[in-house]
């Protein structure tokens, strides 16, 4: 196979779609080898081959999917998935649509993403009536269910995934670990086991199940700890070492692909072609100045329409800010006449609320009744907000004026402060700006 490749490779232009077959299978080949940064090359020659047939090109990205995700990589697992879901709706194999969504819902659950999780796998089961696409929704949710520490629901996922024939390593695998999270030792025990004599689980999946069965000491005996660490004393430094470093090797060659820039050996291929359809180009040329003129003249425009729109803002913006100086002059006359008179209860007609909150609405342009749509305040916070905006007067005058107790006027100058989002010592500039800014 790798020589079919090699030769190949000499005509992937004439004769992309077998290029991309032999490629393909050579990957797989490698990847079962367990050479795994080369056969991640031979995925990218396929989906890099130009082929028509999107099939191919749909596992080779599951591929690197599933190549992605044993290392970890689940975000780009995900668009690895995607990719592949994509071409498998290209080919219009359904089945392995689903399948490709239900692995882009386990690279989500993997990420703890719970709701988005879910989201997918119910959108898989209305419209896919497989059986196994079904049962696999059942193992990603069980995986989920770990994840987030629902234990109940991840073994009832498993039983699930059983009761439509899928027996495969990863149920019992999610089924021993939901028993030992929960705390039921003796059943995740007996599962674990299970997994360890399965001739086809994986080297993660048998460590996984060595890890549990080594921790509980307390449930086997020291003979038996000692037996299984010896008969899977490999699996760590001979097998899940080496593997998960030709893995990380294999999805880093993967992004490098993915953030490359564009081969330019296929220049050659573009110049033959633009030299072929000359003509074409010509005429094709022409119609683009002419809409390019239309374009320029549009854009033309509306940068003139928006200049005169920058002008009237820029109007508005002076007009306001000439009311807010106004306005700013006005309150502070008023203030200025508050602060030297020595009677305030006569100016401010502090012994009838009303009559004083009618005279701050009309001096300082509704201050009372913007306060009133922001907070509830009581007839006494209210008139410590006015004296604040008057301003020049410390906190022993306030409370003498308001009749308040010093150290509670700054309490309740302090949880009108914290209503507003601000500090107590902005609380002037806040009042301030309210009563000149609506």
């Amino acid at each position: 196979m790798a020589d079919a490749a090699a030769t190949l490779e000499h005509v992937r232009l004439i004769y992309p779609t077998d290029y991309a077959h032999a490629n393909y299978y050579y990957g797989r080949l490698l990847r079962e080898a367990g050479n795994h940064p080369e056969a991640m090359l031979a995925f990218l020659r396929v989906i890099h081959s130009r082929t028509e047939d999107h099939a191919i090109i749909a596992r080779a990205y599951s591929n690197m999917g599933t190549m992605s995700h044993a290392a970890s990589e689940f975000l780009l697992s995900y668009d690895m998935y995607a990719s592949a879901a994509e071409r498998f709706m290209l080919a219009c194999d359904t089945v392995s649509y689903y399948y490709a969504k239900n692995a882009m819902a386990l690279q989500l659950a993997e990420l703890n993403l719970h709701d988005e999780t879910l989201a997918l796998l119910d959108s898989i089961t209305q419209k896919c009536t497989n059986l196994s696409v079904i049962a696999k929704t059942y193992e990603t949710k069980a995986i989920l269910y770990v994840n987030t520490e629902q234990y109940d629901s991840a073994l009832y996922s498993v039983e699930q995934l059983q009761a439509y024939g899928n027996h495969e390593p990863t149920g019992y695998v999610k089924k021993a670990q939901a028993f030992w999270l929960s705390t039921n030792y003796d059943s995740a025990i007996v599962y674990a086991k299970k997994v360890m004599d399965m001739p086809y689980a994986s080297p993660r999946d048998q460590y996984n199940m060595l890890y549990i069965l080594t921790y509980n000491d307390s449930t086997i005996d020291s003979e038996q700890i000692r037996k299984l660490s010896e008969e899977r004393s490999d699996v760590d430094r001979y097998i899940i070492d080496p593997w998960l470093t030709q893995l990380t090797q294999a999805t880093q060659l993967l992004e490098q692909d993915l953030n490359r820039k564009p081969d330019l050996k296929w220049l050659w291929a573009i110049l033959i072609t633009v030299a072929i359809i000359g003509t074409t180009l010509t005429l094709y040329i022409k119609r683009k100045r002419r809409q390019h003129q239309l374009y320029s003249q549009r854009v033309a425009k509306a940068q003139e329409e928006h200049r005169n729109l920058s002008n009237q803002n820029t109007q508005l913006e002076q007009s306001l800010t000439q009311h807010q100086k106004k306005a700013l002059s006005e309150i502070e006359v008023f203030c200025t006449g508050i602060q030297n008179r020595s009677d305030l209860n006569e100016k401010l007609y502090w012994k009838d609320f009303s009559k004083m909150c009618f005279v701050v609405n009309q001096r300082m342009f509704g201050l009372v009744d913007k306060l009133n749509k922001i907070l509830v305040l009581n007839e006494k916070e209210m008139r410590l907000c006015v004296l604040i905006v008057i301003g020049n007067f410390n906190n022993n005058e306030m409370a003498d004026i308001i009749c308040y107790d010093p150290h509670s006027l700054r309490s309740i100058k302090s949880k009108i402060a914290g209503q507003l989002g601000i500090s107590g010592k902005n609380m002037h500039s806040y009042l301030l700006k309210l009563a000149i800014g609506g």
